[in-house]
């Protein structure tokens, strides 16, 4: 009789072994590739920049590890991906903010005079050319979970944001604004396991002026 494989009820293993520097790197802004399993473990390709160096964009800076405890949090993603895959795909993925942050962002949308998902972009640092942080979604966490902790890095659409080959008039860097503390957390798992511990409460298209959860 074959044992039935056991579900984690935590994401305590994505700190440990190879998969601790994987999701590190991921949380720095390294693009990973392809992924191999051979007989001397598991190999990853990162993606190659215009330059010959390792793809970094984006991520967040000295990432530091934390456990976010039970509550609500709040994810941005894009239209395209929203009409494409749903609401509740969208919403299984490993960026969040906690409500204090979202709030932090409402406040800079009113006082600016722009949409939630402009302020948005800017905020926590989401070039137009990755999505347009169009619909915003809350999810309660209905356990404690690992995660790395920190503040946006400079990101662009396409490129390093160092890379000496970038075109600044075509690719520009985002960056968020330096006197502002934007909290960002990356959890690190798979789609199936987050979708198990972070469950929607709600969802709203932000694309509109004064359009808020």
């Amino acid at each position: 009789m074959t044992k039935e494989k056991t579900r984690p009820d935590n994401n305590d293993h994505c700190f440990t072994g190879v998969g601790r520097e994987f999701w590190l790197r991921e949380a720095r802004g390294l693009n990973r590739g392809k992924i191999t399993q051979g007989p001397d473990g598991t190999r990853i390709d990162y993606v190659t920049d215009s330059d010959g160096s390792a793809l970094q964009n984006g991520g967040m800076f000295q990432p530091q590890e934390t456990r976010m405890g039970p509550g609500r949090y709040f994810r941005f993603f894009g239209t395209i991906n929203h009409n494409r895959y749903g609401a509740e795909s969208c919403m299984a993925g490993g960026w969040w903010i906690e409500a204090n942050t979202y709030f932090q962002i409402k406040s800079w949308a009113m006082s600016h005079d722009m949409s939630l998902a402009k302020a948005a972009q800017q905020l926590i640092v989401i070039p137009g050319g990755w999505h347009d942080c169009g619909y915003v979604g809350a999810a309660h966490l209905n356990r404690k979970l690992k995660a790395y902790v920190g503040k946006g890095k400079p990101a662009t659409n396409a490129t390093s944001p160092h890379n000496p080959l970038r075109n600044r008039d075509t690719d520009p860097v985002v960056a968020a604004p330096s006197h502002l503390e934007i909290k960002q957390y990356f959890v690190p798992g798979d789609r199936d396991l987050l979708s198990r511990f972070f469950k929607t409460v709600a969802v709203q298209q932000v694309t509109a002026k004064g359009r808020y959860l």
